[in-house]
């Protein structure tokens, strides 16, 4: 990777935000704010308040942004993508988008690459890579209708765009930005707009019945590796063989018998 020195100017607000989509059917409503403690925290504020399906928000800095398992999310300001996507999407879709959202942010991450840059591949379950490092992070809470309110999923997602992960010690060692990859800083609202277009393609296919699992199988890179999977308290080790219909990794374990894990951390053996 070339990191490049310099600091890139890229200023978002919320009027460069709507002139940069082109979306019709799936972001609806955009809120922009500055600075925030987490968009999942206001998309999940939203929810509860009747925003409509397709209410995006994206904001500049996050001050106690996070990702899966509660961990922290390294959120500087004027350099990444934080955003939450507040859906009210049928259950069927709704089982879903844990496959569509990372397949919709490797896509997008392809087409503002334009070839160069490493390969984009996907770390079961929704960890986006980029030359084996990852570069951007999906996290899904959902919510069923009870008591007369309506269910909703909020899709979360953050990318690394143009800072340089080596200056933050806790992510050094296993993250990587497109600044680096490209060797060239990226506007966000470029990659902002190709992700919404991505994943309005999909979500659109999703609810006209359609399937995204495999085109999201095929690039995982954790399929015919030696991992480690943490569920729970328990760690099970052995070779991921395969997914099944809902995403669920099948993991061969060393007697020989398959174990399917819906959700789970995975760490390569080597």
């Amino acid at each position: 990777m070339t990191p490049i020195a310099e600091p890139y100017d890229d200023p978002i607000d919320s009027e460069s935000i709507r002139a940069a989509l082109s979306t019709t059917a799936m972001v609806r409503r955009i809120d922009y704010l500055a600075t925030t403690r987490s968009t999942m925290d206001d998309a999940r504020r939203a929810a509860a308040e009747g925003a409509p399906d397709g209410t995006l928000i994206v904001a500049d800095e996050q001050s106690a942004g996070r990702g899966r398992f509660q961990r922290t999310w390294v959120s500087p300001p004027g350099v990444n993508l934080y955003l939450s996507l507040l859906l009210r999407p049928s259950p069927e879709v709704a089982s879903q988008l844990s496959m569509m959202a990372p397949l919709a942010l490797a896509r997008a991450l392809r087409r503002v690459a334009d070839g160069r840059g490493g390969l984009v591949t996907i770390k079961w379950p929704n960890d986006v890579r980029m030359g084996g490092r990852k570069i951007g992070g999906i996290l899904i809470e959902s919510s069923l209708a009870q008591d007369g309110a309506e269910g909703f999923s909020i899709v979360g997602i953050g990318v690394n765009v143009n800072f340089d992960p080596v200056e933050f010690e806790e992510i050094r060692d296993t993250a990587t930005a497109l600044l680096g990859e490209l060797g060239r800083p990226v506007p966000r609202l470029q990659l902002l707009a190709a992700l919404m277009e991505e994943a309005e393609e999909l979500y659109l296919a999703l609810g006209e019945g359609s399937a995204v699992r495999e085109e999201w199988a095929s690039m995982l890179d954790t399929l015919g590796q030696r991992v480690s999977v943490t569920w729970g308290d328990t760690v099970y080790e052995g070779v991921a063989e395969g997914v099944d219909d809902g995403g669920g990794l099948l993991l061969r374990l060393p007697n020989g018998s398959i174990e399917s894990f819906s959700a789970g951390e995975v760490t390569l053996r080597g």
